[in-house]
């Protein structure tokens, strides 16, 4: 008896309804897995929305945006609000490994500084997750996330206190009278080159780390605030953003935590001004668009 086989054009048919029904299914698998990196991430900014809420409970003010205490090769601190508030998140063991009383570049901190914390990653964001921030042969382990300082400029005066977080700040609860509500507290920020080639003087890289803002090695007065800090000098995303910039790995929006702790999406082709308003915390502008 006769075995009837396939033709070739029936298997070319054959594969070509399969390559079909994958460029049908692929955007769809895609798109869900894009929907699960997003809830991981607002639930990231919860832990951490968590995390300062219940800080400013305890100590009636929010954590500093990064200590600062003068010395002669720089920075002697740079401890951030991010390892703040580690004990409030389940972090305290890997709060306890850090020695305060030296400065966090200093070797004794070392196992600290590279350890990553998940909850300072989002899985969105590629680079982070893997990658050091260096200084010299130093190595900071990378984060997704940083403070709002506010309106620029960061590199200008790092104790300036428009924003909710700064050097050295203790902002009250109280000193938020445009409302907790309508206050940025958390963004988003990357690593890796900046947005479609953008530059920042001699910077072309992202530099943001969960632990510290570390003093510049040839320039002891830079203590790069920016690694922890982020501010409201272009939109979320926008193409020409920097080191002090939300930026964030999402197509068309970042995540932020606002004051009163809660997590929202703001598009990237927010009015600048609305932005802008959002990030100080006693401007009293009138936010007319939230998204």
């Amino acid at each position: 008896m006769r075995r009837r086989g396939f033709t070739l054009i029936e298997l070319l048919v054959v594969i070509a309804i399969i390559a079909v029904l994958i460029a049908l299914i692929l955007p769809a698998v895609q798109q869900a897995r894009e929907a699960a990196r997003q809830a991981s991430c607002r639930n990231n900014l919860k832990q951490m929305a968590l995390g300062l809420v219940n800080y400013e409970e305890t100590h009636r003010v929010f954590p500093p945006g990064y200590l600062y205490k003068s010395g002669a090769s720089g920075n002697e601190m740079g401890f951030s609000w991010g390892l703040m508030i580690l004990p409030l998140i389940d972090g305290g063991t890997l709060y306890d490994q850090f020695n305060f009383n030296r400065p966090i570049w200093e070797a004794v901190n070392q196992p600290g500084r590279e350890s990553r914390v998940q909850n300072f990653l989002c899985p969105s964001d590629t680079v982070s997750a893997h990658g050091f921030v260096m200084m010299g042969t130093e190595r900071y382990s990378m984060a997704s996330y940083a403070a709002s300082f506010g309106p620029p400029d960061l590199d200008d005066n790092q104790e300036q206190r428009d924003g909710m977080f700064s050097r050295n700040s203790a902002t009250r609860t109280s000193d938020v009278t445009d409302g907790l509500s309508n206050t940025l507290m958390v963004g988003e920020r990357v690593n890796g080159p900046f947005r479609y080639g953008a530059s920042h003087g001699n910077h072309f890289d992202y530099e943001t780390t969960w632990m510290a803002a570390v003093r510049e090695l040839s320039d002891p007065t830079d203590d790069h605030g920016h690694m922890v800090l982020f501010q409201t000098g272009h939109a979320p995303n926008d193409p020409a953003s920097d080191d002090r910039d939300v930026s964030a790995p999402h197509i068309g929006y970042a995540n932020f935590v606002f004051g009163d702790g809660r997590v929202r999406s703001i598009n990237e082709n927010i009015d600048f001004s609305a932005y802008a308003a959002m990030g100080t915390r006693a401007g009293n502008e009138v936010i007319n668009e939230l998204e």
